[in-house]
């Protein structure tokens, strides 16, 4: 059994959603290269979580099995956000592509591969790279993501139950789960809203799944949380949910 009693770790949280005037920047190449609006709103968006600057850039690989991979680079550097984290750059990282990706909408198909780099405290370096499909998962298994927190929100507990997995709740430990939800409802306050921080793919159980990180902004104390959905298209379960950040 993976989860009967919730563990919690408060989390005070600078205002991620507040945009910053002159903060965005971008390198010498990509001064010539012209982005298209929607391209404009995904920086602006990484650029309004995370603060800090986005440089970015397109390119072509050609060293690749699959042929030529054309990519849309973003690079985060000076984002107290992003080094709030850095102990899981992994999350930050897919988040960004992900933020960028979902503002592209018709012009998704334009990139292969969405490049995401970060220089965390000066001087580490992070680089990841995700696929159009994986972008395309995350953006589907995210209309989950967003159905399980509004339940949670407000306090749909019933209807909650039914998205639990049964081989890794099992059917006793559900009414203590939501017993526990509701208990961190009382001690921290109503659930104000949500932000997720990002995604990474893993096995869990015996299945596959996308591991989401968020925080639930709340009335008294802000909380960390991690969920883990089914990647099975039709599958809509969770097969953990812990107020709790993830480890690396």
């Amino acid at each position: 059994m993976k989860l009967t009693y919730l563990t919690l770790i408060v989390l005070l949280l600078v205002s991620c959603g507040h945009k910053h005037k002159g903060e965005r920047a971008t390198s010498l190449l990509s001064n010539f290269l012209s982005i298209t609006d929607n391209e404009d709103k995904g920086i602006k968006e990484i650029v309004g979580f995370y603060g800090g600057y986005c440089e970015y850039s397109t390119g072509v690989d050609l060293s690749t099995d699959k042929g030529k991979i054309k990519f849309f680079e973003l690079k985060l550097t000076k984002s107290d956000v992003a080094n709030k984290f850095s102990n899981i750059p992994e999350f930050t990282a897919s988040n960004i592509a992900y933020l960028f990706y979902k503002n592209l909408k018709g012009e998704n198909k334009n990139y292969d591969e969405i490049h995401s780099v970060l220089l965390l405290n000066k001087k580490e370096r992070y680089e990841s790279k995700y696929s159009r499909a994986q972008l395309e998962i995350i953006t589907k298994k995210m209309d989950l993501f967003n159905k399980i927190c509004m339940l949670i929100k407000n306090k749909n507990y019933t209807a909650l139950e039914s998205y639990l997995g049964v081989e890794s709740w099992g059917y006793s430990n559900k009414s203590q789960f939501i017993n526990n939800l509701q208990n961190v409802d009382y001690t921290f306050g109503n659930i104000k809203n949500y932000m997720p921080f990002g995604f990474r793919f893993e096995t869990f159980d015996g299945h596959d799944v996308l591991d989401i990180f968020g925080v639930m902004i709340r009335e008294k104390q802000n909380n960390a949380f991690c969920v883990k959905i089914d990647l099975k298209p039709l599958e809509g379960k969770i097969y953990f949910l812990d107020y709790n950040p993830p480890s690396k």
